[in-house]
């Protein structure tokens, strides 16, 4: 950690943080981008982070994950370049082990750190490949909203607890256009925490690995408002992926299935894209229908 130069409490420093002397910080609420001021241009030789303002909430616990927004400035000339305020919801870190060993002054600055604060960071841009356009370096300042332990990691339900739900009329339903394209009728109880598997249809194919690829047709939709975002139907053709290279959900509900099968899963969001998701991506508890049509065994 670096010798405090403001009189900070120790611990709300580290890396190079005399880069970060001249940043102020002011404005702002939880969700409107704060004003960021600072000497142009900053001389970033190093990774730096510093709490720049004090926050007066519970101390950040290592193992809690937060929930930030931040703006990112160019450190040339203080342009703005973005932010997630106008997002809407905060994004979520883990102040976890991974942290800890991919971004240290970080996680230092954060678990020294209240809620409220906000934390200024930067490091040097990666130098551009060849034919690659140069990144500009960047100044970082995220304003932690909460900090709380996160939910427990979820879990496959058994075939009773997915059978009770379903007698209970706590699943999804579906019907089938012309086309054989399935609509979605979702429930109005809250949706399972863990995830939920339904085989609406046994097929009669080999059964598949998480190592495979598979051949499928598919549907979904987000629970919170029957939104569809995605279909192979609208497509007109199957999608074809493998199984390790898909959102949990589907690695686990998935697997051991057997080809020719129809199957409903409800997948919870850390399973999925995550609550909040990132941009482009659909938050929140997922429902799928997919009919596995094909597979190809892993070499």
């Amino acid at each position: 950690m670096t010798d405090d130069l403001t009189g900070d409490p120790a611990g709300t420093s580290a890396g190079a943080a005399e880069i970060l002397e001249s940043v102020e910080v002011s404005g702002g609420t939880d969700e409107e981008a704060p004003t960021v001021e600072f000497d142009e241009p900053l001389d970033i030789t190093g990774v730096a982070a510093k709490t720049v303002v004090e926050g007066e909430g519970d101390a950040i616990e290592a193992g809690e994950q937060v929930r930030y927004q931040l703006v990112s400035l160019n450190a040339e000339d203080g342009e703005v370049l973005g932010d997630t305020y106008s997002q809407g919801e905060p994004q979520v870190l883990p102040v976890d082990d991974m942290l800890k060993e991919q971004d240290a002054e970080l996680y230092e600055v954060l678990t020294g750190s209240k809620v409220g604060a906000q934390v200024a960071y930067t490091r040097p841009a990666p130098e551009p490949t060849e034919g690659q356009q140069a990144i500009p370096e960047q100044l970082i300042v995220l304003k932690v909203i909460s900090a709380e332990q996160p939910p427990p990691e979820p879990e496959v339900l058994s075939p009773e607890e997915v059978e009770k739900l379903d007698e209970a009329g706590e699943l999804p339903t579906f019907t089938f256009g012309e086309e054989g394209a399935p609509e979605v009728t979702i429930p109005d109880n809250e949706p399972s925490d863990d995830l939920v598997v339904k085989v609406l249809k046994e097929g009669t194919g080999e059964e598949v690995t998480e190592a495979d690829t598979i051949t499928a047709k598919y549907a979904g939709w987000r629970w919170e408002d029957g939104e569809q975002f995605d279909s192979s139907y609208e497509r007109g053709e199957p999608a074809e992926f493998p199984l390790t290279g898909v959102i949990e959900g589907w690695t686990k509900g998935l697997a051991g299935q057997k080809v020719g099968s129809q199957v409903l899963l409800v997948i919870p969001g850390q399973m999925g894209y995550g609550d909040p998701a990132p941009e482009g991506r659909p938050s929140g508890t997922l429902v799928f229908f997919v009919e596995i049509t094909g597979k190809t065994a892993a070499e």
